[in-house]
């Protein structure tokens, strides 16, 4: 159901589609959500994109630009009908939003008149992703029954008509047939019953078109029925194909070709035709088309590209930002306002290679369909898209660098200094040449870098220089090599004792147990000393750490350290690596079938088979990276296992260190695992917890506050720097409060807790509101204090990691009456309500927010944005375990699926199930450490309108 609407925010009209109650049902919000918001990446003049979506009062919806004009369905009712020229062209419209749609990975699925405006002489395509949604989420005749909004009979392929799950990009090339053939001859190829058109679409030929339009040229003609050929392989492979062959059937002038037009001339009239119409073009009508072409582009960028551009930004699709930028950029090389716009979403880079004279090419790194060369090294100042460091990295690229005679480069690369990519800025990237040594080898830059996985971040950065590592996991064909040589025969390559249980074995007995399924020396999924047919280049599976070990000193090699695996891995990048990884399939697939790459060109270290590590936790040793069979959380799970398993989801990745490594005995030592099972574990009882909270008391002394600064100059809010006396020691506590412009006091006010960077901060003048500023347009005060240890109140304390000390449970004390003293000043201000107080913590402030709300009563609603439990232990009196259960108000947790700092099954949900909260959620979203920027935005803003009750 399409509602005509009023966007109030940005005034315009729009389009709210509504989808009907019977299917909601059926969907689920979060698959509907989730395959609609494809739409609003795909960027395109001719396709009409998302504004919005989500779910309100049970029923699902999404928004999008109201279009005035009519859809195609309406046009076939309506005479005139449309001439054969005025149909090429728009179809070249409808294939051209099509092909921009399958070069990024969308197939539509339900193209039909219905889902095709006609505005201002130009068609639109709109409604991506809702056939899929549906689709996944219904049966066949659930389809066929629902009528012509999801996905109609009457232009679905013959392989849709059948059911089957394959349906790719050919599938939309069909219903381009279908539509084309019912545009010319006013009707479909097939009409009938539901089921009598599903039949005819399978195995009836359509009636030729020529035998219905004569006069149709035979290019078009021919081109309408190869798109609705049966089988895809019969019909144009590609929309890019399809729509060349349209435009070779129309003229600059938006008329038919002479060839596609059918008519004949003797060659001396053709000729002549030709030169005076050649004459007449050129003189006339040559400069005025230009013109208006041009005029038409120039239009494009400024009253759709640049606006879409600054709404992008502001959502952090920087990716998309730079995508509509880019042929922007094209058209309007010089425009200025494009130009002040590229800072905002991009960086600019130089790659240096040697030797040089290397091709750098650039791709997005979900899509690697389209590359775009960035130019020859040394290249010129190249800008690749960058989302700044506020929130998370919003963008990163493939990079592919090529030069003949040398082994190419694919890596990651991200414009602005993070400590988990490659430095553009500083580094030259090596070239080998062919038959150069460790050819299947990357190089991995070395550096001070943590084993950034829960339950190690207790460690302290460890130095390390520059490293190889196997671009992919060892294969059964390069097994092979080691178990034909003798590798189990040979004790030389065996260095480590055989312990099990305790006991000390010979070598005799530990190669009796590393035997294949019929008594074979290999590994465990092996059969007769060999891999199953078919799997030499599958990766190896079913050996032991041991095995392990000893193939790395065949080969001189070596089984990577924790660190060097996690600074190889980037467990930090969960978030791109994890959702192009083999995880929860039926089993591994051979190296880089999988887009899962990591920033240095490995591929493979998320998933597939789990990869064995040098270093030992008590009686096991480090298994990293996750496999195919299990949960993606695993990639950025410090896993372990006795050396003698040989689970065939046990794999290999080789090292290779350079000759002097003065801290490689650090790197390979017994690394300690500081882990917390949150099943086993009890909140304290509440009368322990009544002595415990008294430590939070403090007296109400008087604030002596003063407004420090007033700032005015931003559009949408007042700054106010303020300052009271804090409710320990003789200190002060700073404060920046935000006030909504155009929204009338008294306002509700949000306490804002910011994440570990403020630790690291030691200016607050220069704060950045980005993280709140949503908050403060949707008509709500922000105040943000200093709080202890963050920005120029830093003492020393540099991690947000609790410990048992008391230094550290000082802190948190400290933190906590920061938050109530801001209360107390925020008691005093006239202009704000404070019956109608919420928290917003970030990260740090969210794992935080599990105590401040127990603690503090004047708060009436929460959102913790990447909240989780820790694993790290800390005393009673501030071990987060301890407040949940206490909290009392409605929380909405906002969290990543693919969280590396708390995961989500023994983090996120021990956290959510201890809420003592009658009201709480839990919202997971596909993402790293913090969710989507905009689905948080939107999230929190519902949950505050919903219990602090809506902006005045």
């Amino acid at each position: 159901t399409v509602y005509l609407a009023r966007d109030l925010k940005h005034p315009r009209a729009v389009a709210i589609k509504v989808i009907r109650p019977e299917l909601t049902v059926a969907l689920g919000p979060d698959r509907f959500l989730r395959e609609i918001a494809i739409t609003a990446e795909l960027h395109h003049p001719n396709i009409l994109t998302l504004i919005d979506s989500g779910e309100a009062d049970g029923l699902l919806y999404y928004v999008m630009p109201y279009v005035e004009g009519e859809s195609f369905r309406s046009r076939l009712k309506q005479e005139p009908p449309l001439s054969t020229s005025e149909i090429v062209r728009l179809l070249q419209d409808v294939v051209d939003a099509l092909a921009h749609a399958h070069r990024h990975g969308v197939v539509h699925r339900d193209i039909k008149p219905d889902n095709v405006m006609l505005s201002e002489g130009h068609a639109y395509v709109l409604d991506f992703g809702v056939a899929k949604a549906v689709s996944d989420a219904s049966t066949g005749e659930d389809l066929t029954t629902a009528g012509d909004t999801l996905g109609s009979p009457t232009y679905m392929a013959p392989e849709q008509a059948a059911g089957d799950p394959r349906i790719d990009h050919r599938a939309d090339i069909y219903a381009v047939g279908v539509l084309a053939y019912e545009l010319l001859t006013g009707k479909p190829p097939f009409s009938g019953t539901p089921q009598a058109v599903l039949a005819a679409h399978i195995s009836t030929s359509p009636e030729p078109i020529k035998s219905l339009r004569s006069d149709l040229p035979p290019p078009l003609a021919r081109m309408v029925m190869k798109c609705l050929e049966k089988a895809p392989a019969a019909r144009f492979q590609s929309t890019d194909e399809l729509l060349r062959e349209i435009e070779a059937l129309t003229t600059h002038s938006g008329g038919m070709a002479a060839e596609a037009s059918g008519t004949t001339r003797s060659p001396f009239s053709r000729r002549l035709v030709a030169i005076v119409a050649a004459l007449a073009l050129l003189l006339i009508g040559g400069f005025a088309f230009v013109r208006v072409a041009q005029n038409r582009r120039e239009g494009w960028v400024h009253q759709k590209a640049i606006p879409l551009i600054q709404r992008l930004v502001l959502d952090r699709s920087v990716d998309s930002a730079y995508a509509v930028a880019i042929q922007a950029a094209a058209i309007l090389p010089n425009d200025s306002t494009l130009g002040s716009l590229w800072p905002r979403f991009s960086a600019k880079v130089v790659f240096h290679t040697s030797p040089e004279g290397a091709k750098v090419y650039r791709a997005n790194y979900a899509d690697t369909s389209s590359w775009q060369l960035l130019g020859t090294t040394p290249t010129d100042s190249v800008r690749l898209p960058s989302g700044g460091q506020g929130r998370q990295l919003s963008s990163v690229s493939r990079i592919r660098i090529e030069k003949p005679g040398f082994r190419s480069l694919q890596l990651v690369v991200w414009p602005v200094q993070f400590p988990i990519w490659p430095q553009i800025a500083a580094d030259t990237f090596q070239l080998d040449r062919i038959g150069a040594p460790d050819s299947e080898m990357v190089r991995v830059k070395g550096g001070a870098f943590m084993a950034a996985m829960p339950g190690l971040q207790h460690t302290k950065p460890l130095r390390l220089g520059d490293f190889l590592m196997d671009r992919y996991e060892v294969t059964n064909t390069e097994f092979k090599a080691f178990v034909v040589a003798g590798g189990y025969t040979r004790k030389e390559y065996w260095e480590y004792d055989f312990v099990r249980a305790g006991r000390r074995l010979s070598f005799e007995e530990a190669m009796m147990l590393f035997r294949d399924k019929v008594g074979r020396p290999g590994p465990s999924t092996w059969e007769g000393g060999t891999a199953p047919v078919g799997q030499g280049n599958l990766p190896v599976g079913g050996v032991s750490w041991y095995e392990a070990a000893a193939y790395a000193k065949f080969l001189g090699k070596s089984l990577p350290s924790v660190w060097h695996w996690n600074r190889a891995a980037a467990p930090l990048a969960s978030a791109w690596i994890v959702p192009g990884s083999n995880f929860g399939t039926g089993g591994p697939t051979p190296g880089s079938r999988f887009r899962g790459l990591g920033p240095f060109g490995t591929f493979d270290m998320a998933g597939n088979v789990r990869e064995w590590c040098q270093n030992a936790v008590g009686n096991k040793r480090y298994i990293l990276g996750g496999d195919w069979s299990t949960k993606s959380y695993m990639f950025a799970y410090p896993d372990a296992a006795d050396p003698f398993d040989r689970s065939p989801i046990n794999g290999i990745r080789l090292a290779k260190y350079p000759r002097e490594e003065p801290s490689l005995a650090l790197a390979v030592r017994p690394l300690e695992q500081i882990f917390r099972d949150y099943s086993l574990e009890k909140p304290v009882p509440d009368v322990v917890f009544a002595t415990l909270r008294r430590m939070y008391d403090y007296d109400r002394a008087p604030l002596n506050a003063r407004v420090e600064t007033r700032d005015t100059t931003e559009d949408d809010w007042i700054k106010e720097k303020v300052s009271f006396d804090a409710a320990y020691g003789n200190e002060r506590v700073a404060a920046y409060l935000f006030l909504p412009k155009r929204r009338s006091p008294p306002f509700q006010t949000v306490v804002h807790f910011p994440g570990s960077y403020a630790i690291k901060a030691r200016v607050s003048t220069t704060l950045n509101p980005v993280d709140v500023a949503f908050l403060v347009r949707s008509g709500r005060a922000v105040i943000w204090p200093v709080y202890k240890s963050t920005f120029e109140r830093g003492d020393g304390l540099d991690t947000d990691y609790p410990d048992e000390t008391l230094f550290w449970r000082d802190h948190v004390v400290m933190w906590i009456n920061d938050v109530r003293r801001s209360i107390d000043y925020l008691a005093t201000r006239s202009d704000v309500d404070t019956t109608r107080l919420g928290y917003y913590g970030l990260s740090w402030g969210a794992v935080t927010g599990g105590i401040v709300s127990a603690i503090e009563p004047r708060l009436k609603a929460e959102v913790l944005d990447g909240a989780g439990l820790q694993l790290d232990r800390a005393r009673p009196e501030v071990d987060v375990i301890n407040f949940l259960p206490r909290v009392t108000i409605p929380v909405l947790m906002i969290n990543g699926k693919y969280d590396h700092l708390v995961p989500t099954a023994t983090s996120q949900e021990p956290m959510f199930r201890f809420l003592g909260s009658a009201i709480k959620r839990n919202a997971v979203y596909e993402g790293g450490h913090l969710a989507p920027r905009s689905e948080a935005m939107k999230q929190a803003l519902i949950w505050f309108d919903k219990y602090l009750g809506p902006v005045r």
